[in-house]
């Protein structure tokens, strides 16, 4: 595929910028293709912050997430393999049970991103946009903190099921005995207790599958009711319709500029190619495993 050229910047100081440009022209896609077929989605995370603060990425970002409901994952999801461009494109579903998509990458073919985590596993490498799902939460606490609970459930067993090791005794603590329960033990019903309000619109939603604790991961719905365009780069992507409040809830001084140490932190590539000549990728292989959320 040609990839556009859609940065603005032509100083690379992070080294991501043929990177960036890459992930936007998949995000240009995403766009184009929910535009087409009345899908809603915004950026969320670092990616809507980069918008607000920057115009575009977060100069030493190395990806770019949206949010999407549901049930416009789900249309996504149709009409992509329907109609997409699987020529050039490949959806990667996570978590799958019953129906059921905790979250999915679009990746590019032919291209080459290597996370450290995945390495090992025989799953496509290319280049990606995260699309996570904003979940609907029950109106009370005791349903939050339910919702929440299997949410990390589904992280930490994910995390066991790769091997991964934690720093810290406790966290390795946790996850030892993880390791020995079969790799899909108690997937669907967690899955069914973050999707049980998927239809229902509540008064907060909540995204628990990432980073985010239980009060960074518990949002206002109506921060989310509307989304806006907004430039980044040179194109314009959605975001909230109330990107700063959400921002604020989620970062609160959320111009300040982060620390050498907090930036490391975010950073998630170990190699990367756009053209995919690290690995001589074969956008034809059919991958005998996918690797999902849960292993």
């Amino acid at each position: 595929m040609k990839l556009i050229e859609l940065m603005n910047s032509k100083e690379d100081e992070w080294g991501f910028l043929d990177l960036q440009n890459c992930i936007l022209n998949i995000a240009f896609y995403i766009d184009k293709l929910c535009k087409e077929h009345n899908i809603d989605y915004c950026l969320m995370g670092g990616s809507a912050l980069g918008a607000v603060r920057h115009k575009g990425f977060i100069p030493w970002d190395d990806d770019l997430d949206i949010f999407m409901r549901p049930l416009d994952y789900e249309k996504f999801k149709d009409v992509f393999q329907k109609k997409g461009d699987h020529e050039n494109f490949y959806l990667q579903e996570w978590g799958a049970s019953n129906g059921k998509i905790s979250m999915a990458k679009l990746r590019l073919n032919g291209s080459h991103y290597v996370e450290k985590d995945l390495e090992e596993f025989d799953i496509h490498k290319g280049v990606f946009v995260d699309i996570f799902i904003l979940h609907s939460c029950p109106d009370n606490i005791i349903g939050h903190w339910w919702q929440y609970l299997w949410s990390r459930y589904i992280v930490i067993k994910s995390l066991a099921n790769r091997n991964y090791k934690r720093r810290g005794i406790l966290a390795n603590i946790i996850l030892k005995p993880l390791r020995w329960l079969p790799k899909r033990f108690l997937l669907s019903f967690s899955l069914k207790q973050i999707y049980r309000k998927s239809t229902v619109e509540t008064e907060y939603y909540c995204h628990y599958l990432g980073r985010a604790g239980y009060s960074k991961g518990l949002y206002k719905s109506s921060q989310f009711k509307n989304t806006k365009y907004l430039p980044f780069e040179k194109t314009k992507l959605k975001v909230p319709e109330k990107v700063e409040e959400y921002l604020k809830d989620r970062w609160g001084d959320y111009m300040k500029i982060p620390s050498i140490e907090q930036i490391k932190r975010y950073q998630h590539s170990s190699d990367w190619t756009a053209d995919g000549s690290k690995n001589g990728m074969d956008k034809t292989h059919i991958y005998a495993d996918e690797y999902n959320l849960i292993g």
